[in-house]
């Protein structure tokens, strides 16, 4: 949507244009809040994230000024920054702390599976890359169904498919993805 699509709508009604952007507009802010947020929220953290980024464009969004071209940068934005704010309160609780005077620190070591836990986050790390160079919708649908174990009918709700169509592009989806993670020499 352009600014200029925003403004024109804006001036019938105002409701329509904001259900009109969340609709063109969902996909794009929730990939960008769930890439921020995977490794440290949950489901609900990050479609409450999705829900203020939303209400902040349509707050903060000035359609009275003078500008032309795509609203996405906006809307891109708003999304990065709300996933950084809420990333940094969530890690911010889970920070411990050892003074360095303690005697106890001194003797702290490694957990005799590092190396494990080092190996399966890069894995998890590769897989995750491979998934988002799937492209829009297959990544999104990989996601949904992998990451958040929802069904086709959910999905397709999200994506704007038929159900058949959501398990039809997530079976060739997963072929490519197989494909894309043997290059990498990855097999799970």
């Amino acid at each position: 949507m352009t600014h200029e699509e925003y403004r024109k709508a804006s001036l019938s009604s105002k409701e329509e244009t904001q259900r009109i952007l969340f609709n063109e507009y969902f996909n794009y802010v929730y990939t960008i809040v769930f890439s921020r947020l995977r490794s440290c929220a949950s489901r609900e953290d990050i479609e409450e994230c999705v829900s203020d980024s939303f209400a902040d464009i349509y707050i903060y969004y000035n359609e009275t000024k003078e500008l032309c071209g795509d609203i996405s940068g906006f809307i891109g934005t708003v999304a990065r920054r709300k996933a950084a704010d809420l990333y940094s309160r969530l890690t911010r609780k889970n920070i411990n702390t050892v003074s360095v005077d303690d005697e106890e620190a001194a003797q702290l070591e490694a957990p005799d599976n590092t190396e494990e836990i080092v190996t399966n986050n890069d894995i998890r790390s590769k897989l995750l890359h491979c998934v988002e160079l799937l492209g829009e919708p297959d990544s999104v649908i990989i996601m949904q169904k992998y990451f958040f174990m929802r069904s086709s009918k959910e999905i397709s709700e999200i994506v704007s498919m038929t159900p058949e169509a959501v398990r039809m592009r997530c079976s060739r989806a997963l072929v490519r993805l197989r494909e894309k993670l043997t290059e990498m020499n990855i097999s799970l």
